[in-house]
């Protein structure tokens, strides 16, 4: 077993970027799981190992079944602790979230829904604790909870939704609001390797204050766990903390296990940070932003609204050596490495013959090796790296297209405000920010329809007008936030 041993070693040292040059190991892969799966000796970490040769698997050609084999053994297991089972859901979580057509697969789905149950179930029960609701008359109309499951930079979406809210509900719904950032999503507690492994990001410093003080002064009480999440005692502490102050509700953003174990004593409310699908979670309502989905009783359909970081700059063309004479077109995002493909280019590749010229901001490590594969996109495309104020980047451009993902929700949000129209497939969460105005069905019809936002004038000032329309109703979290809470409130799952 010590080759199997040195193999597993060899697959969690290839760059990801790179896995398109060992694609010859996909064969040995398979021998030597072909060994794992069939050898009844016992083997140190043996279910570990085999996860790993099925993660790397679903690369070969990102199938459903490697994915599926996972959740089997991480279902089926008897030995795998509940922390090791939460931080291979989250690996999962965001494979499901970069590959749709994974994550739009029902066995899939069915089977992230039940470990996710066991997950919860496990927590819960290592806590002691049950269902006990504090009743409407007891708790604090005024005082309002919101746990997010990451709180970054003010360039973080999750984190900008946050304090958004807070802010609103602060403001126009004279609620004090203490926040707390859970600090769960992606986590390394009892990981284990795993191809492409991904762990969440964590500001320390965070775990060292008390407020948080926004730039007008405006401060929230606010609480980040000092242990790495999940941490028994940590969530012990946050569960005695709503206990203690009873407040009126619980606002998630983004599914937390915390929240959803809140829920057995508060009304919680999960505001996803993907819009476009349904929440896996247990909080007592789930608000989604997506029109076409069914409604179940404990859904609520709202706008999901965003607030921008304040722009500071006003670029020049020059200061990023972007040709002067071509019409831009920007592609943003801090996950591009996965969600822009040289396939995804090379379907829209007719668009250079019409003065076209892409530039990238944000992730995008393989920038470099797609363009080196196509002299046309190398002199038609510039790379700008992560720009910190990404509206006065957007400003300089004529037009955002999203690639095909599931994410990219603010950055087509950021491109409207600043009134460029935006290109987008009819699926993910920019298809919910833009709306149908903005949608084409498939990478012909968006190429298609860039050659005509760069040859019609008339045509691209009538979509720029609608794109400034609808960031008014993007940026309106008061009438969102009305619209949720006064729905809550009539709702026979409202206690």
């Amino acid at each position: 077993m010590k080759e199997i041993v040195e193999f597993a070693n060899s697959l969690t040292n290839i760059p990801f970027e790179e896995i398109t040059n060992y694609s010859h190991m996909y064969a040995e892969t398979k021998e030597k799981l072909r060994i794992l799966e069939n050898n009844s000796e016992d083997f140190p970490d043996k279910e570990a190992t085999i996860i790993l040769f099925y993660s790397f698997l679903y690369y070969e050609n990102k199938e459903h079944l490697p994915i599926i084999n996972i959740l089997k053994i991480i279902l089926k297991s008897k030995t795998m602790s509940h922390y090791r089972k939460f931080f291979y859901f989250y690996q999962l979580v965001r494979v499901l979230f970069l590959d749709v057509n994974i994550s739009n697969n029902k066995e899939i789905s069915n089977l992230m829904k039940e470990l996710y149950k066991e997950i919860f179930d496990l927590f819960k029960s290592e806590l002691n604790i049950s269902e006990n609701h504090i009743p409407l008359k007891e708790r604090n109309k005024d005082l309002v909870f919101i746990i997010t499951s990451q709180f970054l930079a003010l360039e973080h979406g999750p984190t900008k939704t946050t304090l958004d809210r807070a802010v609103n509900l602060y403001k126009y719904f004279n609620k004090q609001v203490i926040i707390i950032n859970a600090a769960d999503l992606i986590p390394t507690v009892d990981g284990k390797p795993f191809f492409n492994l991904a762990t969440g990001n964590i500001v320390d410093d965070y775990s060292k204050i008390s407020r948080l003080t926004m730039e007008d002064g405006l401060a929230f009480q606010f609480y980040q766990p000092k242990k790495p999440m999940p941490n028994i005692d940590e969530i012990r502490k946050i569960i005695n903390s709503i206990i203690q102050y009873k407040p009126y509700f619980i606002l998630n953003i983004g599914e937390t296990l915390i929240s959803d174990l809140c829920s057995l004593f508060v009304p919680t409310i999960a505001q996803t940070t993907v819009p476009s699908s349904v929440p896996l979670t247990f909080n007592t309502f789930s608000v989604v932003g997506n029109p076409k989905l069914k409604l179940t009783e404990n859904m609520i359909l709202s706008t999901f609204t965003f607030w921008y970081k304040p722009q500071t700059h006003t670029y020049k063309k020059s200061d990023f050596s972007l040709p002067e004479d071509k019409f831009l077109i920007i592609v943003s995002g801090g996950r591009l490495t996965d969600e822009v493909t040289y396939d995804f280019l090379y379907e829209i590749r007719e668009i250079f013959n019409y003065n076209a010229h892409i530039v990238f901001a944000g992730k995008f490590d393989t920038y470099e090796q797609i363009i080196s594969k196509d002299n046309i996109l190398k002199e038609n495309t510039t790379f700008l790296g992560f720009q910190d104020d990404m509206l006065a980047v957007t400003e300089l451009c004529d037009l955002y297209i999203n690639p095909p993902r599931t994410g990219g929700g603010t950055s087509i949000a950021e491109a409207l405000a600043k009134g460029k129209p935006a290109v987008t497939l009819n699926f993910g969460d920019c298809s919910i920010s833009a709306g149908e105005d903005f949608c084409v069905e498939t990478l012909s019809e968006m190429k298609d329809m860039i050659i005509k936002y760069i040859t019609d004038k008339k045509f691209y000032a009538e979509m720029s007008e609608k794109a400034l329309k609808r960031n008014e109703l993007l940026t309106d979290t008061k009438k969102s936030l009305e619209h949720i809470i006064t729905s809550v409130e009539k709702s026979k799952l409202w206690w």
